[in-house]
């Protein structure tokens, strides 16, 4: 009788646990690829059916078609970061919060069981571009939505506090003493400008955070460090001025900072990841007495910039190197892998692999060809044989000197001395010409009269 009664309730268990759980989607397989995106730049307001064309920002097809598409191919990553930019440009500012929130929404029910990690942009914010203040109810609002997300499994415990205050935080990643530290460098931007009735700029606070959280690893953790801004020469807003002027992304001394903290050997720096360009690229952290560094830069979601929208997988090995990164895009009307790093020769995203890829490019103009169609994810290519040496430059000098020693042309550096001083003497030249100008026309008409 016992006998039978045991059978009885383990009938009853396995069924009871067959139709609770039956409804739920399955965990990550282990080794399942990690997912990076960036600058979504969606706004709400476009109701158009069909995803948003290129010259335009994130529109709600194209996001629930991306969303889908990586339910498809990756239905539950372990990770997705979101590298910023969140909002479209010239964002309807009193929506900002409640968009945000909706995002972080949209998010949790694609994925429902991953752990998210997410840095803000320069367009994340109800001030305007580039005019994120020190704390504020966007902020806090942010803070709020994301933090169920960001926190999964007591990942992140301070998040809500901390990114209220600046956007910046500390989080483990589920891979043992794996860590990877936020930092909101939009302060750091040469074109940054505290607003909301706030003259605060919380660039000397942020970065001395972002050390002090790389310092707080155990002796046995490494670290991924993750913002918005890369920091080194922007090539295509370079590119624009024909080299007239040398554009840096970040100020000088904050880029100088930035990069001693993620080169220094103590800090156990494994990778670094940024959006903001829209393409997808790498960067090599490098200097005198510094630890190599490779830095992924994360194609967009937007494709407003002509490039096709993307997304990245990270197959991520147990002590937080990445072995490889496939990157998907629509173009052509679908969703379709635009390639991998590994059909370049890359066999893993490190320092001293791309510094191979590097010394490639430099020579071999098919392998360039293609390199430019993983840039722009399938859209039509910006780097061509005519500019090609400017990106290439970008990728491994950060100040303006090496740039320019790189790339063999001039141009002064944007925000330098003796760039104020040219703009200055242009401005006076104007000046004077035009005064030249009205005082003759004047004195001729009087003659005439």
């Amino acid at each position: 009788m016992r006998l039978r009664s045991n059978r009885l309730w383990a009938i009853i268990v396995c069924a009871l646990s067959f139709f609770c759980c039956a409804g739920l989607p399955a965990r990550s397989a282990p080794g399942s690829p990690w997912l990076v995106v960036s600058d979504i730049h969606y706004t709400p307001f476009d109701r158009d059916r069909s995803p948003s064309p290129y010259g335009e920002d994130t529109n709600d097809a194209l996001l629930s078609s991306f969303l889908a598409e990586v339910r498809k191919v990756d239905p539950n990553p372990p990770v997705v970061v979101i590298a910023g930019d969140f909002l479209a440009h010239h964002f309807r500012l009193d929506a900002a919060a409640s968009t945000m929130t909706a995002l972080a929404k949209r998010f949790d029910a694609a994925f429902p069981h991953a752990q998210f990690v997410i840095a803000l942009g320069n367009n994340d914010s109800a001030c305007g571009d580039y005019l994120a203040p020190v704390g504020g109810p966007f902020l806090a609002a942010t803070a709020k939505a994301w933090a169920p997300l960001v926190n999964r499994r007591g990942a992140a415990p301070d998040f809500a506090a901390r990114f209220a205050r600046d956007g910046g935080y500390a989080a483990r990643l589920p891979l043992p003493g794996l860590r990877i530290v936020v930092a909101n460098d939009v302060f750091e931007s040469l074109r940054y400008g505290a607003s909301c009735a706030q003259s605060q700029n919380g660039a000397a606070q942020t970065l001395a955070r972002f050390r002090s959280d790389l310092r707080a690893a155990g002796p046995r953790d490494r670290n991924w460090v993750l913002f918005h801004i890369p920091p080194g020469i922007d090539a295509f807003s370079t590119n624009l001025t024909h080299h007239l002027a040398v554009v840096p992304f970040l100020r000088p001394n904050a880029r100088e900072s930035l990069d001693a903290a993620i080169g220094d050997a103590g800090d156990r720096v494994v990778l670094a990841i940024a959006g903001h360009t829209h393409k997808f690229a790498y960067r090599i952290l490098s200097g005198a007495g510094r630890i190599p560094v490779p830095m992924l830069l994360v194609p967009s979601i937007s494709p407003i910039f002509y490039n096709g929208p993307s997304f990245l997988e990270l197959t991520v090995a147990n002590d937080g190197t990445v072995s490889r990164v496939v990157e998907t895009s629509y173009f052509a009307g679908s969703w379709q892998v635009a390639g991998d790093l590994g059909k370049l020769g890359v066999r893993r995203f490190s320092a001293l692999e791309l510094a191979s890829l590097q010394a490639r490019l430099a020579h071999d103009s098919a392998l360039r060809t293609a390199f430019s169609h993983l840039y722009s994810g399938g859209g039509p290519p910006e780097i061509n044989e005519g500019n090609w040496r400017s990106y290439w430059c970008a990728a491994a000098n950060f100040s303006a000197s090496a740039f320019k020693a790189c790339t063999g042309q001039g141009g002064v550096s944007v925000f330098t001395s003796r760039a104020l001083k040219i703009a200055l003497a242009g401005v006076c030249l104007l000046a004077a010409g035009g005064g030249a100008f009205f005082f003759f026309r004047r004195r001729g008409r009087r003659l005439r009269a």
